[in-house]
């Protein structure tokens, strides 16, 4: 299973990938940098802010991440969901994922995409493939579309991709080793439950809905 489930990861990423690259190559156009940005920098600046950028975002949505997480019902039954859907992932397979998902998708929507169609339509469809197998999945879409759009923006203002990558292939990363390591459902210790934990009626209403 795990190797089938890589195999299907390099497949589906590489062909993204390599569609995104084709078709900037058949505009004339390069994949990875804009001809014009909104600060208008210097390319050297410009892969410094870009990065700068993405790497502060990628913190702030890995800390966010966590918090909502412990804090919030919702973003507890959705981490459950993943934890259910994704099954146990080694450090490796974490990292494979993370990495092939993060570029391809980057090249993908932001390299290829977002130069024809706009910022708000690149992000519309970047959220819309991000839709689970269930109404509950619905905080990942809204969630992704906002990430479509704020990597849109660090994309249009340097003109450069490399702080999208950064920030996209980081947060993937952080999150599954959070989902993979974290486990919000009831624990007993002896004979005392664990009330920082969710309850059990929370994962059971999960998987109702």
């Amino acid at each position: 299973m795990t190797r089938r489930r890589n195999v299907a990861t390099a497949i589906v990423y590489g062909t993204l990938a390599t569609l995104a690259v084709v078709f900037a190559a058949f505009r004339g156009r390069s994949v990875v940098s804009l001809e014009e940005s909104w600060l208008g920098l210097p390319a050297l600046e410009a892969n410094v802010v870009s990065l700068a950028l993405g790497a502060v975002t990628a913190m702030l949505v890995v800390m966010s991440t966590k918090w909502l997480v412990r804090r919030a019902r919702w973003a507890r039954l959705l981490h459950v969901e993943f934890r259910e859907l994704l099954g146990p992932m080694s450090t490796v397979q974490i990292a494979f994922f993370a990495l092939s998902s993060g570029v391809a998708e980057e090249l993908f929507f932001r390299g290829a995409v977002q130069p024809e169609l706009g910022l708000v339509i690149t992000a519309v469809l970047f959220g819309a493939v991000h839709i689970g197998p269930a109404r509950r999945f619905l905080p990942w879409t809204i969630w992704a579309t906002m990430m479509g759009l704020v990597f849109g923006v660090i994309y249009e203002c340097t003109g450069q991709l490399a702080g999208v990558v950064l920030a996209h292939v980081w947060i993937n990363y952080r999150n599954m080793l959070f989902i993979d390591g974290y486990d919000p459902a009831p624990r007993v210790r002896g004979s005392v439950s664990d009330p920082g934990l969710v309850s059990s009626r929370l994962r059971s209403g999960s998987r109702a809905h």
